[in-house]
């Protein structure tokens, strides 16, 4: 079935299995809802009057059942879902509610956050273009995390109004619990293979004369924020020994590329397409091009920008 089949189908799915259940006072939608990642699809479950709701991402979902899981199999949890956070919503939502409408109250849970430089939000969002993406400030709900994930708020304008501040002091505050709970990581690439797979005799990309890094934060959750951290470019550089390109394997790291003089941007940027299509789901999706360092001019732009630069400049030396 087609994209508009399905969600049709899953509703009535979801609503049957809700009435299986006995479950009472939920109420469903479709909507369609500005996400950091860009326009997203949902199925929305309300609980009675509760403002507080669930947004289940059905462009993810039917994903899922073209690869082939059962869609009963998907209903199904998304419905134990349902059922194990009715009464987080009702029992929280007060709770959440004076929580995020006071900055006292949520100053020192709130963080840079990275998202694409094209994503809808910005138009009414605080933000700092890096090149061309995004740094966002994310408020941290820790009282509705679990191991699912973290639940977060980006902080918008209205928000950051309500707060009675400036976008300096927010984006102050963020940077301060930023690095010093989510200092940066940068981890030799080849050291986290060998770490993954426990073979100590497994070749490194640095045998090959590649020099790789990962750069994330502590953590590893929204680690590309890491970017947009004061010297991050200039540390970068530092430990992978000069210019370098970056590249957004995911909202949540880079991968750091020292710059050998050889072109590049094209051939990472084919293979970034490459995985955002066949890897990533689309909220982890950060950019569709690679970035380079230069570690002399101290200038960070698009790989394609550098690599035009370079061509100019070979240009003009004829």
């Amino acid at each position: 079935m087609d994209f508009n089949e399905f969600k049709n189908t899953l509703m009535d799915l979801v609503s049957k299995e809700i009435d299986d259940r006995g479950l009472e006072g939920l109420s469903l939608k479709l909507a369609t809802i500005d996400s950091p990642d860009g326009q997203t699809e949902r199925l929305q479950v309300s609980v009675g009057e509760a403002k507080m709701s669930m947004a289940f991402r059905l462009q993810e979902i039917y994903k899922s059942v073209e690869d082939g899981e059962d869609i009963d199999h998907a209903v199904f949890k998304m419905v134990n879902t349902i059922e194990e956070s009715i009464d987080v919503i009702k029992n929280k939502e007060n709770e959440v509610k004076n929580l995020i409408s006071d900055y006292d109250n949520v100053k020192d849970q709130t963080y840079l956050r990275m998202i694409p430089g094209n994503s809808p939000i910005l138009k009414d969002t605080p933000h700092k273009m890096v090149a061309d993406m995004a740094l966002v400030v994310n408020i941290h709900i820790d009282g509705l995390s679990d191991a699912r994930g973290r639940s977060c708020v980006v902080v918008s304008k209205p928000l950051m109004d309500m707060y009675g501040i400036d976008e300096a002091q927010l984006f102050a505050d963020a940077e301060k619990n930023s690095l010093a709970n989510e200092p940066i990581v940068f981890t030799p690439l080849g050291d986290m293979i060998k770490n993954l797979i426990e073979a100590e005799n497994l070749p490194t990309p640095e045998d090959a004369g590649i020099v790789t890094y990962i750069a994330t934060n502590k953590s590893g959750f929204q680690g590309a924020a890491v970017a947009g951290y004061p010297d991050f470019c200039e540390k970068a550089a530092e430990a992978i020994g000069g210019s370098f390109y970056m590249l957004p394997s995911s909202v949540h790291e880079f991968i750091l590329i020292k710059d050998d003089g050889k072109p590049k941007a094209k051939d990472l940027n084919a293979m970034i397409k490459n995985v955002n299509e066949t890897v990533l789901e689309p909220r982890d999706i950060l950019s569709a091009q690679c970035y380079h360092y230069d570690a002399k001019t101290k200038v960070l732009e698009t790989g394609l920008k550098y690599a035009q630069k370079v061509q100019q400049r070979k240009g003009g030396a004829r």
